[in-house]
């Protein structure tokens, strides 16, 4: 905190002046300039509660939303449900606080919108933007019922042997 008449970080208790009608906080060395005023009452500081690492971070979305996927035509999704309530895109961004050119930028394809935006839109427009996350079909590899004999050079190559080639 800086004192309002000179400037000076305020080190220790600051006090209260009444200088020509406007109420200062100053510090000690400029409490006598003005009307000196009864200064700050002292509160009860609160005690410290060390934050607890057993809660999951605000931030953190559902598991069912983190475990979802963005359909592909969400620009058309939200364009077409805002237009069907009838609502600007400057109202949409407000009701989601959300800036409107974000809100321009998705509706064009040019930026998508985060899980939680997707969650809000979802929520304002009435409307499905997150799908649960399908598995992945990948091939399973081919069982193979014995193991092929391996292949060597010997089986390829045709050998000459040094008694074949002196007869």
């Amino acid at each position: 905190m800086f004192c309002e008449i000179c400037g000076r970080e305020i080190v220790g208790k600051p006090g209260r002046s009444l200088v020509e009608g406007a109420t200062l906080i100053v510090c000690q060395q400029c409490s006598s300039i003005g009307t000196k005023l009864p200064g700050f009452p002292d509160r009860p500081r609160r005690p410290v509660i060390a934050p607890s690492h057993t809660h999951a971070p605000i931030e953190r979305l559902p598991k069912a939303v983190e475990e979802s996927d963005l359909i592909e035509e969400y620009s058309r999704v939200i364009k077409e449900g805002r237009e069907k309530l009838g609502i600007s895109q400057q109202d949409l961004a407000f009701k989601a606080k959300e800036k409107l050119t974000v809100i321009q930028k998705i509706e064009i394809g040019k930026m998508l919108p985060t899980m939680r935006l997707s969650k809000e839109l979802e929520h304002i427009l009435r409307v499905r933007l997150l799908v649960p996350r399908e598995e992945l079909d990948l091939p399973s590899p081919p069982r193979k019922a014995s193991q092929p004999p391996i292949v060597t050079l010997g089986d390829v190559a045709l050998v000459k042997h040094k008694q074949d080639i002196d007869e």
